[in-house]
């Protein structure tokens, strides 16, 4: 097993930290929310600021994420990848069925990053910022990746019962959610994550069988009844099944052959 540097880790818990707060913050915060030596957070805030990635605040001795990161990000998500893979299925879905189209990467073992959106063409429609950071069993896009995830009862009543949302089920209808994903191939959260808002996803599996992606739709309650949601869960289970096979994905119900 490779060793891991710790000064490379303890800069990537730094930069996580700065983004998920949003707002700037001090290096005296960030150390002992990290529970990092002082001195060390230090050095590696002024190292980064210097790199650009983190941007400092004189005045407020505060930091904050940097344009580096911006820079870095673009230059990824605009590569070969999943990004491109799923972009046309995201504008052809938004199209077909006038809702926003959003799609998800597994960041971790507990959060989703927003990489890419196509709006639909309604007139009043929801938007969301690419970049956004959110719980891996948050909404529809949760149960998705619940479904698949390979976690005991016990992980992820734990990790569910630190959602915030607006009207979140008692989590033994959240499992019963998360076997009705596993068998239908995608989820609706209708008023649960934010009231009025309802979001149906579908997960994205790897090789490994494994949930790397959701790409889910949102629209307003008032127009995405249950049938209309059925049909768009449908289409994006699909499309799903069709970009996991195009990331490397064994077909479903594939054995999975002993190493030679």
């Amino acid at each position: 097993m490779s060793k891991e540097v710790g000064a490379v880790v303890a800069a990537t818990r730094i930069l996580r930290l700065l983004a998920t707060l949003r707002r700037p913050a001090g290096a005296t915060e960030v150390a002992r929310t990290l529970a990092l030596n002082p001195s060390t957070c230090f050095n590696i805030l002024r190292t980064l600021t210097a790199e650009g990635l983190v941007a400092f605040d004189p005045a407020a001795k505060a930091y904050s994420p940097g344009l580096g990161l911006a820079e870095l990000a673009a230059s990824a998500l605009d590569g070969v990848g999943p990004v491109r893979v799923v972009r046309p299925h995201l504008e052809a879905l938004a199209e077909r069925f006038g809702a926003t189209m959003t799609l998800w990467l597994r960041t971790g073992p507990d959060r989703v990053v927003m990489v890419d959106r196509a709006e639909g063409n309604a007139m009043v429609r929801i938007h969301m910022n690419i970049g956004q950071r959110l719980p891996l069993l948050i909404g529809a896009l949760g149960r998705c990746m619940a479904a698949h995830a390979d976690l005991p009862d016990e992980e992820l009543e734990r990790r569910y019962a630190a959602i915030r949302a607006d009207a979140p089920p008692p989590f033994a209808t959240f499992l019963d959610q998360v076997k009705q994903a596993r068998h239908d191939g995608y989820a609706v959260d209708a008023d649960n994550f934010v009231s009025g808002i309802t979001t149906v996803s579908a997960a994205v599996r790897d090789g490994a069988g494994q949930p790397v992606l959701a790409i889910s739709a949102v629209d307003l309650s008032a127009r995405l009844d249950a049938a209309a949601a059925q049909r768009l869960g449908v289409a994006l289970a699909a499309v799903a099944q069709e970009v996991g096979r195009a990331l490397g994905a064994r077909p479903a119900g594939a054995a999975v052959l002993p190493a030679a």
